[in-house]
């Protein structure tokens, strides 16, 4: 069995959060400041040793150099203004920290994280490109936008509803193949090859990691599972197989999710389209269906997101 620990601390003492943010994580010259007369600090954390979660908010600023560790580490700012190695952060949008040290300045925000083990990544890596495991090199400051983005909320979400709502104890197998499955999601946002190979067009060579390669790319589009599993180099049992081993769904389920996330972020998006021209856009062809099964998946009608983006 494996035990996924558990801590949260809310203070209004700086020297206090600086303690925590150094148990949290790697880090070199940390500093924590306020950056007006109220400061409070929040941090709530929930893993194990190979998967974990972290949320941080902070009205006041944090700066210093930051080192992931045994693990990948990928944080997404929710609000504030953040900057790593100088370079600002975009909000909403996964950032995968290098494995040597960096410099950090986060201002005002609202930050999650998700913690991999790095062993587990390199292990998935290999399989879906067919190579030796070993280092990874990623694709730097990459900033996944579109289906890739889309795949990677739907992976959040999924190890989210497992880690912080699932029990204390887990078996080490159950863990494991949650992390593997975190892996593959970090793997599909961001290109990525081994350690002293050029960047190729496709990191990913094995039939499965082309699919999913094809999906994605297409996810738009009126493809079927057929064109996936010819683009492949699959039969469609071994396709079927192949995504519900890696994701735990159909690629019919899959891809619909995709397209529904897709239409989410363009919905709040606040854009000049109309809620049939982003379903259109897409890859939805039935307008009822798609209302319905956004609503199913967000609680609330496509128009009701539509509007909300504009008041």
């Amino acid at each position: 069995m494996m035990h996924r620990t558990q801590r949260e601390i809310r203070t209004r003492e700086p020297a206090e959060a600086a303690d925590a943010l150094s148990t949290t994580h790697v880090t070199d010259g940390l500093t924590v400041e306020r950056s007006g007369a109220e400061f409070l600090f929040e941090e709530r954390v929930r893993g194990s040793e190979l998967l974990c979660l972290e949320s941080t908010s902070c009205a006041g600023v944090v700066s210093g150099a930051v080192q992931p560790g045994s693990s990948m580490l990928i944080v997404w700012m929710k609000s504030g203004v953040g900057h790593v190695d100088d370079d600002p952060v975009k909000i909403g949008r996964p950032l995968l920290y290098r494995q040597d040290p960096q410099r950090i300045r986060w201002a005002d925000f609202q930050q999650d994280a998700l913690r991999i083990d790095r062993e587990t990544v390199e292990q998935v890596a290999a399989e879906r490109g067919d190579w030796a495991p070993g280092p990874l090199e990623f694709r730097p400051r990459h900033v996944p936008e579109g289906p890739e983005l889309a795949a990677w909320w739907l992976m959040v979400r999924s190890v989210a509803e497992h880690v912080l709502r699932g029990p204390s104890e887990v078996s080490a197998a159950q863990e494991r193949e949650l992390t593997r499955f975190a892996a593959a999601g970090l793997l599909t946002a961001i290109p990525h090859w081994p350690v002293g190979q050029h960047e190729q067009p496709l990191a990913s060579t094995a039939r499965f990691a082309r699919a999913e390669a094809f999906l994605l790319e297409h996810a738009t589009e009126q493809i079927t599972v057929d064109d996936v599993a010819e683009a492949s180099g699959l039969s469609v049992r071994g396709l079927q197989a192949a995504f519900q081993r890696h994701h735990g769904i159909t690629p019919t389920m899959y891809l619909r999710w995709i397209r529904l996330l897709l239409a989410r972020e363009q919905l709040q998006s606040g854009d000049d389209r109309s809620v049939a021209e982003i379903a259109r856009d897409a890859g939805f062809a039935h307008l009822g269906r798609f209302a319905g099964s956004y609503r199913k998946e967000f609680g609330e009608l496509p128009r009701q997101t539509w509007q909300t983006a504009r008041e």
